[in-house]
């Protein structure tokens, strides 16, 4: 910081960039990434109502008398995302632009990291949730009840109606979350974390390397890959 001589006796002070930040930080300003919400659109005291639900849930689960899954898709392709990567000074790590192929994955996941997946090579359907479901229902010794919770999108709606009463005959309920309210959907981290933290590099050079990368990921979900939901 210096002092310059100004006009009609008015000095001017330059101060640098780094006192800048330094100055901000010391006020509790942080540079972190924005992101887009939907707070807006949401109701307030259902959004509220859904959380003490949700916990509500979870103290059950504590003690053993219910699993609450949480379900969610994401898309994945070689053109999704661009990622970070250590590269030497004067360099760029190039990847090819216009790589065909894209993966959608139906998971569901709980607050201990087990997880099922479905993959579904083409849109996601509401028959597409239907299979998913069903072969989550399959890959578990469900004894007590399991609650499923989802957002409210249209095909998970439609897939509930058609066959919401035959998973309840096999003890898993659907819930529907508050709308515009994705932050109380967990998953969300996970995918996340999967699009931006565990993926490699490489695994954008090709749609065979991102289907092979996304296998080892989820086969090594609660082991070499976890979500800490603390």
């Amino acid at each position: 910081m210096r002092a310059l001589p100004g006009t009609n006796g008015v000095r001017c002070i330059t101060v640098s960039l780094d006192t800048v930040r330094r100055w901000l930080k010391e006020k509790g300003w942080r540079w972190k990434r924005c992101r887009r919400s939907l707070k807006d659109k949401r109701d307030e005291a259902e959004f509220l109502a859904g959380k003490r639900i949700l916990q509500a849930f979870h103290e059950r689960e504590a003690i053993g008398k219910l699993d609450v899954f949480y379900l969610d898709e994401s898309g994945f392709s070689s053109r999704s995302c661009v990622p970070y990567a250590w590269q030497h000074k004067g360099e760029t790590l190039r990847l090819p632009a216009n790589v065909p192929g894209r993966t959608n994955i139906i998971g569901f996941l709980n607050r201990n990291n087990e997880a099922y997946w479905h993959t579904a090579d083409g849109s996601v359907t509401h028959q597409e949730i239907i299979a998913a479901m069903n072969g989550f229902i399959r890959s578990r010794n469900i004894e007590k009840l399991t609650i499923v919770v989802m957002d409210n999108a249209s095909f998970h709606r439609k897939a509930v109606a058609e066959a919401g009463w035959k998973w309840l005959e096999q003890r898993v309920w659907a819930w529907f979350l508050p709308a515009y309210s994705p932050e109380l959907n967990p998953i969300e981290i996970l995918w996340k974390k999967i699009k931006y933290e565990w993926l490699s590099w490489a695994a954008y050079h090709c749609y065979e390397a991102m289907r092979s990368a996304l296998s080892e990921i989820f086969e090594n979900l609660g082991g070499k890959y976890r979500v800490n939901f603390a």
